[in-house]
């Protein structure tokens, strides 16, 4: 256990913790039915330097460990939720690359039909790791099996009408923020509601937990748009006119301009200030969900951590 008393340490060893997923990923992989083959392709994934196999513990990982520690005051017996939680994201990310034409590292190397089985097999083993090793977890692990698998149903349903309204009528901003909250909010609200079904039984304190989530993921939706929209090198937003806020107000805004400027001159500017408003309201939902926790000032140290940017560095206009 590596919650701590106030004043003597770290609520989570970020150390220990990632060390414990990649052992629990590592042993998931090892035991499952695949030929070699699948579990060399599943294991070069995971190893990508922005994941836990490549020593980067990402939010996703993180998420259902602090929703935990905050309920019960320790983060171990949601490894198992963790690990889900990654497995769960990255197949979310191979598909969402997949359908966005956006077909480079991992996708290059091994190529589209590869990529798409390997999400299938991520997903089967999400379900894997949510196995009760004992009868007191299994109503827990059904718990986190439920929330994992809504979160899915849910971002499938925000990647429609992403994939739907790409190219049409620029969307208001409220709706291109839906989508938004159906993909990223859905993906980070389900994590800590499956982390939170480890640390307590209270649907109501669950729910905290999942609203609190919902904020952070719409936060990151949000970043990860600026991002795209951005780097019309590397990625096919401005190209395929995704719905994204900084696309949708640009070419709203500023139909004479070059999209590329136009994104630049509005339409981050403007998810930035989105970014800046939903991180106070996670804020708010932080507080919400600490002070239904056993310890509240306890919970709110396990959770700050949750609020802290963990992607890429800020988009920087260019010159």
């Amino acid at each position: 256990m590596t919650a701590m008393g106030r004043g003597r340490g770290p609520v989570i060893d970020e150390g220990q913790v990632l060390d414990a997923v990649q052992a629990s990923l590592r042993a998931l992989i090892a035991a499952a039915p695949w030929p070699r083959a699948l579990a060399a392709v599943a294991t070069d994934v995971l190893s990508e330097p922005t994941r836990v196999l490549g020593g980067r513990l990402t939010p996703w990982a993180l998420l259902p460990l602090g929703c935990c520690a905050a309920a019960r005051g320790d983060w171990q017996p949601a490894l198992r939720a963790a690990t889900a939680a990654e497995l769960y994201h990255a197949a979310s990310d191979i598909c969402d690359d997949i359908e966005d034409g956006d077909l480079v590292g991992s996708i290059q190397r091994h190529g589209v039909p590869i990529m798409l089985n390997l999400a299938t097999a991520l997903l089967a083993l999400m379900h894997r790791a949510l196995e009760p090793a004992t009868p007191a977890e299994a109503v827990a692990c059904r718990r986190a099996q439920d929330a994992l698998w809504e979160g899915v149903a849910v971002a499938a349903g925000g990647q429609h009408l992403d994939l739907a309204a790409a190219g049409a009528a620029p969307l208001s901003v409220e709706d291109c923020l839906d989508i938004a909250r159906r993909k990223g909010g859905a993906l980070a609200e389900a994590c800590c509601r499956a982390g939170a079904a480890f640390g307590t039984a209270d649907p109501a304190v669950i729910e905290r937990f999942g609203l609190l989530g919902r904020s952070i993921g719409l936060v990151g939706q949000l970043d990860n748009d600026m991002h795209d929209a951005g780097d019309g090198a590397r990625k096919t937003d401005l190209a395929q006119r995704k719905q994204t806020v900084p696309i949708a107000v640009a070419r709203a805004s500023n139909a004479a301009a070059p999209l590329g400027d136009a994104v630049w001159r509005g339409g981050i500017q403007l998810a930035y200030a989105l970014v800046h408003a939903e991180r106070a309201r996670a804020q708010d939902a932080l507080e919400a969900a600490a002070a239904a926790c056993p310890d509240p000032a306890f919970a709110r140290t396990a959770l700050a951590p949750l609020l802290v940017p963990r992607g890429r560095a800020p988009a920087e206009m260019p010159s």
